[in-house]
């Protein structure tokens, strides 16, 4: 039984080109991205974990990685599964604007890396957290307190699905930015 070959619309045809180059040209764009925000003097990446494990895992190695074209490493001590992941270019974005659009200052205490809850969106490259905002460490109350709620609102308006920082359950003293 002979088939008749499979024919599609000119549409879709289109339509297929123009996703696999918008694919190619995110990850082209990913390292370009990590590459900007290692040169940036506002946002500061930790080279450890609060928990003071060490590993190639910290949120410097993991943006030097994704610099490079190569995926960021996941922690592999308490709940952190090991291995690594591809950054998502939308969370990198927002970081890079947090400081060149909206001009915070800000210090990253992790992304892919560390122990986080179960099924943490860190461990799918799609969250990092802060512990300092415009010089302030992530608080409870005061300027720490003020800087954070501010900072949380410009993670949402560049698309963050969920943002916890101070008054949330965890978070007393970072804040979470997920995509």
């Amino acid at each position: 039984m002979k088939r008749a070959p499979l024919m599609i619309s000119a549409a879709l045809a289109s339509s297929l080109a123009v996703m696999a180059t918008a694919t190619t040209a995110e990850a082209a764009t990913r390292p370009a991205i990590a590459k900007s925000i290692l040169n940036h003097r506002g946002i500061s990446l930790a080279t450890t974990h609060d928990s003071g494990v060490r590993d190639k895992a910290n949120a410097k190695q993991n943006i030097t990685d994704t610099a490079a074209g190569r995926k960021a490493r996941r922690s592999s001590y308490g709940t952190a599964p090991g291995g690594s992941v591809t950054l998502n270019t939308n969370m990198l974005n927002a970081m890079l604007k947090l400081n060149t659009v909206k001009r915070f200052t800000f210090r990253v205490t992790e992304v892919a890396g560390g122990s986080h809850s179960r099924g943490s969106k860190h461990y799918a490259g799609r969250a990092f957290d802060v512990g300092t905002v415009n010089g302030s460490r992530v608080s409870t109350g005061g300027a720490g307190y003020t800087k954070a709620k501010k900072f949380m609102k410009a993670c949402r308006s560049y698309g963050a699905v969920l943002v916890l920082g101070p008054g949330d359950a965890g978070h007393s003293t970072h804040v979470h930015c997920q995509w």
